[in-house]
């Protein structure tokens, strides 16, 4: 019976590039604490924020954390270090597995419980994780249902992580930064660098033209800027596969 029973129970079939580990804690829906005591920020996608402090929760964080919760209940996860492998806050950014090899990220983007971003040079599984937002959204699920997460105009965006759409009216061609304005107040910056290296057009292209940008935006006084590294982040309407960009 014993012989049998082993015979019956699959074996973890972790990716060979992950390490296993043990999770202790979930924090929000793209963080966890691992036994050992290291943070990981799951790469390659963002979750609705949870409430702090003061600073109320946004529609969905408290999903999107037990989704998370759901995906690691059996404990153990693989974990694939991202190339750049700490954020600004001393926590390990990476790809995360379940034992069957299924991507915990493409999970939750396929519940609409997250969006998919890129930060260079952490692009690893970008096309699944596009594939997987991708199938949220055509199906209003999640997220992509609710008038909060649709993209704004730059006159009403809010600090953190969103959507932002408009039409460019100044482009400034610096020594180390593109800067790209929407409106007076609102500016996308790329430095000179990301950009040689992974866009494919000429910043000159996207004169006049109308675009939504998704990453956190952070505000001083009535001003806005939105730094990005991955053309991923800058959708040019009617000209890249539209995704946010207004369906007229």
């Amino acid at each position: 019976m014993v012989a049998v029973l082993c015979c019956l129970v699959s074996p973890p079939v972790f990716p060979q590039s992950a390490r296993i580990a043990e999770v202790a804690r979930v924090i929000d829906g793209d963080t966890l604490t691992l036994t050992s005591g290291e943070t990981i920020r799951l790469a390659g996608i963002n979750t609705p924020e949870m409430a702090y402090k003061s600073r109320p929760g946004e529609p969905l964080a408290v999903a999107a954390r037990d989704a998370l919760q759901a995906q690691v209940s059996g404990g153990w996860v693989g974990i694939e270090t991202a190339p750049q492998a700490k954020d600004r806050h001393g926590r390990t950014l990476a790809y995360l597995f379940t034992p069957d090899g299924a991507s915990i990220q493409a999970a939750l983007l396929r519940a609409g419980l997250a969006s998919a971003v890129v930060i260079s040079p952490n692009d690893y599984y970008l096309e699944g994780f596009i594939r997987a937002e991708d199938a949220a959204r055509r199906f209003d699920r999640g997220i992509w249902a609710l008038p909060y997460y649709a993209p704004h105009s730059p006159d009403r965006v809010r600090g953190g992580y969103q959507f932002v759409h408009g039409r460019l009216s100044r482009i400034e061609i610096g020594e180390k930064w593109f800067i790209f304005s929407l409106g007076q107040k609102f500016v996308i910056l790329v430095r000179r660098t990301d950009w040689q290296t992974y866009f494919g057009y000429s910043p000159g292209a996207l004169d006049q033209a109308t675009i939504v940008a998704r990453g956190w935006v952070s505000k001083k006084k009535s001003r806005s800027k939105l730094v990005i590294s991955h053309p991923f982040m800058f959708e040019r309407c009617g000209t890249d596969p539209q995704r946010l960009c207004p369906a007229n």
